[in-house]
């Protein structure tokens, strides 16, 4: 913490100074690409703007003016940020989650079935009304990492109608679906299995 600037939030009377330079406590002529812009928003008194913190508060950017403009309802703890044919949620510290959980880093490309039902989930909230369904343009990216978090289960065979109720990748939803009725882990049953988080997902509709 007294030589990196991503170990811990700064405190009054904060010295920038005083960090290492390079890429070691110990300081070297590491270079690289220069930083063109950064996003900055802070929280009130109250508290619940984007900071440090543990699994699932932590780093959990909320619901913006820019999310709300892209029609988003529930953002997942992501940036929200417009793309040609939608939206792209990015959340690149603890990834993006759900009600506590992760994603499944399985069967979350581009077209499937997985990524398309997160994408409803964002743009129309647990229980939405779905009035304009996703194309198999949407898809997901996992942090690179450990496989470290819960997760809800998304690991099946697209299109198995034997486990639509349970695996988030075998049917896309309708109307007043409840996400919180599939399954944790990798399997129907659910488990403790742990996966990486979701980076990003990449959402048309």
């Amino acid at each position: 913490k007294a030589c990196c600037s991503n170990a811990e939030l700064l405190k009054s009377g904060f010295d920038w100074g005083k960090f290492s330079k390079g890429n070691s406590c110990g300081g070297d002529g590491d270079t690289d690409m220069v930083l063109g812009e950064v996003k900055c928003e802070f929280g009130g008194s109250s508290g619940g703007g984007y900071a440090a913190g543990a699994w699932p508060t932590g780093w959990c950017q909320p619901l913006d003016s820019t999310c709300q403009s892209l029609g988003v309802k529930e953002n997942l703890c992501g940036i929200c940020t417009k793309t040609s044919g939608g939206f792209k949620l990015a959340e690149p510290k603890m990834g993006l989650r759900f009600d506590g959980y992760s994603f499944d880093d399985n069967q979350i490309g581009t077209g499937s079935y997985q990524a398309m039902n997160i994408c409803i989930l964002a743009k129309y909230g647990n229980g939405g009304t779905v009035t304009k369904p996703p194309t198999s343009k949407c898809g997901g990216k996992s942090l690179s990492g450990a496989a470290s978090q819960r997760h809800w289960y998304g690991n099946c065979r697209k299109g198995s109608s034997s486990q639509k109720a349970c695996c988030s990748n075998a049917e896309l939803l309708k109307s007043g679906f409840d996400w919180k009725k599939f399954s944790k882990g990798n399997s129907c049953s659910g488990d403790s299995d742990t996966d990486r988080v979701l980076g990003e997902v990449l959402c048309e509709f």
